[in-house]
C-alpha cells in the first residue's frame, strides 16, 4: 500500500514539474503586461491543482490525499493575491464537484485559516532573496500542514497523533516538493536573468561599435571640407573649424557611452554639419527644417545627422544641379516622435536599397546601415525608405519618447534657425 501511495504522489509531482517548466519557458520571453502574467499563472497552476486532485493517493476507501498545496503555494507567492484567491476558490469548487463529505469541510476550513496568512506573506516573499524565499515557502507549507492536521482532528474526530501518523508521508513529500520546486524556480529565474543581462551587454557593445564607426565617417568628410577652403577662403575655414569644434563639444559629450541625448543637441549636430557642407557646395545645397517636437525629448545620439549626410552626399551632390533636403521632426503623440529626411536628388532602385542595408563589411557607406541597425537594437524597428530613381529619397522612422512641452518653445527655436540658414553665405 505504501508503494502505491508513493507512486500516486510521484505522478502528482511529475504533473507539477511539467507545469513549473512550462511557466518558466513562457516567462523567459517576458510578459508584456502583469495581466498576461496573471492569466498564465492562473491557467497553469489552476490546471496543476485540478490534475493533483484528480489523481489522489488513497489512504482508505473514503480518505484521499493530494499535494494541491504545492501549486497553490507557488501560484499565490509568485503571482498576485487575486491568483491566490482564484486557486483557493478553484479547490473548493472542484471539491464540491467531487462530492460533499467530511473531506470538503476539512478543505474549506483549512483554506479559510491558511490563505490570509499566505497572502499576507506574499509581500515579504516578493522582496526576499533566493534563500529567504525558500524559507518563507517552507514555513508556510508547515503551517498549512499543521492547520490541516488540526482540522482533521476537529472535523473527523481523529486524534492529533493519529492524524500526524497518517499524514507523515504526505508531509515529507510536501516538504521535499516545496524545497525542490522553489529552489528550481529561483535557479531558472537566475539563469534567465543572467542570460538577459548578457544580451543587454552584447547589445550595448554592438551599439558602441556602430557609433564608433559613424564618428570617424563624419569627421573625415568635415575635415576634407575645411581643408578645401583653407587656401582660398581661410576666414571661412576658420569659421567652419569653430562649427566643427561646437559639433565635437555637443556631439561627443557622452559619458561612458550613454545611449541618449536630446533632440536639441542632435539638431545642433545637424546644423554644424549643414554649415560645413553649404560652405563647400554653396547655392547648390538648400536645407529646409520642419521641427514640431519637444527639444528636450531623449533620443539616441547621431540618428539624424548620418541621414542628412547621406541625403546630401549621395542624394543631391551626385548631380551637378544639387537640390533640397527637408528635415522633418514631428510629435505624433505624447509618446512618439517621427523623423524624416527627404531629398529631391537622384533616388535609388530597390536593388540599391537592398545593397545599402546588407551588412557587407567591405562597403564604405555605413551611415544608413548603422543607423538602421542601432534603431533596430534599441527599439526593434529600423529605418524605412521610400525612393524613386530620378525623383528623390525619403528616409523615416519613429521612436518612443516622453510627453511634449509647450509649442512656443519649438517655434522660438525654429524661427532663428530657419532665418539663419537662409542668410548663410
Amino acid at each position: 500500500m505504501t508503494m502505491n501511495i508513493i507512486k500516486d504522489f510521484a505522478l502528482q509531482l511529475a504533473l507539477i514539474a511539467m507545469i513549473v517548466f512550462a511557466y518558466q519557458l513562457l516567462s523567459a520571453g517576458r510578459f508584456n503586461r502583469d495581466r498576461d502574467k496573471n492569466i498564465i499563472l492562473s491557467v497553469l497552476f489552476g490546471g496543476s491543482i485540478l490534475l493533483c486532485m484528480s489523481f489522489p493517493a488513497w489512504f482508505a476507501s473514503d480518505y484521499r490525499v493530494d499535494i494541491r498545496i504545492i501549486p497553490l503555494l507557488l501560484g499565490a507567492l509568485y503571482g498576485s493575491w487575486g491568483i491566490g484567491l482564484f486557486l483557493a476558490a478553484l479547490i473548493v469548487v472542484y471539491r464540491v464537484f467531487i462530492g460533499v463529505d467530511l473531506g470538503l469541510y476539512t478543505s474549506v476550513l483549512t483554506l479559510l485559516l491558511t490563505m490570509p496568512v499566505i497572502l499576507f506573506c506574499q509581500r515579504f516573499f516578493a522582496r526576499a532573496k533566493k534563500s529567504g524565499r525558500i524559507q518563507i515557502a517552507l514555513l508556510l507549507l508547515l503551517f498549512y500542514c499543521l492547520v490541516g492536521i488540526t482540522t482533521e482532528y476537529l472535523v473527523r474526530g481523529i486524534s492529533f497523533l493519529a492524524a500526524f501518523q497518517v499524514h507523515f508521508i504526505h508531509i515529507i513529500i510536501n516538504i521535499v516538493a516545496v524545497l525542490f520546486f522553489t529552489a528550481l524556480n529561483e535557479t531558472i529565474k537566475d539563469i534567465i536573468s543572467k542570460n538577459q543581462q548578457l544580451q543587454l551587454e552584447a547589445k550595448d557593445a554592438e551599439i558602441a561599435f556602430l557609433r564608433s564607426q559613424i564618428k570617424p565617417h563624419f569627421l573625415y568628410n568635415a575635415l576634407n571640407s575645411i581643408a578645401a577652403l583653407c587656401h582660398d577662403e581661410p576666414r571661412r575655414a576658420e569659421a567652419l573649424t569653430i562649427d566643427l569644434s561646437k559639433y565635437l563639444k555637443s556631439g561627443f559629450d557622452f559619458e561612458q557611452l550613454a545611449t541618449l541625448t536630446t533632440l536639441e543637441y542632435e539638431l545642433e549636430l545637424v546644423q554644424a554639419y549643414v554649415n560645413i557642407e553649404k560652405a563647400r557646395f554653396g547655392s547648390k545645397l538648400s536645407v529646409e527644417y520642419d521641427i514640431r517636437a519637444n527639444l528636450e525629448a531623449p533620443i539616441p545620439p547621431l540618428i539624424l545627422q548620418p541621414l542628412v549626410e547621406n541625403a546630401i552626399r549621395h542624394g543631391l551632390m551626385t548631380d551637378w544641379q544639387g537640390g533640397t533636403v527637408k528635415i522633418c521632426v514631428r510629435q505624433k503623440t505624447d509618446s512618439t516622435i517621427s523623423f524624416a529626411v527627404e531629398d529631391n536628388g537622384c533616388g535609388m532602385s530597390e536593388v540599391k536599397q537592398q545593397e545599402i542595408f546588407n551588412p557587407d563589411i567591405k562597403k564604405k557607406g555605413i551611415g544608413l546601415r548603422n543607423t538602421s541597425q542601432r534603431l533596430q537594437l534599441l527599439y526593434g524597428k529600423g529605418l524605412k525608405v521610400e525612393s524613386t530613381e530620378g525623383q528623390g529619397t525619403k528616409v523615416f522612422f519613429d521612436i518612443p519618447v516622453g510627453p511634449i512641452k509647450q509649442s512656443e518653445e519649438v517655434e522660438a527655436w525654429c524661427e532663428p534657425l530657419s532665418s539663419m540658414m537662409k542668410n548663410y553665405p
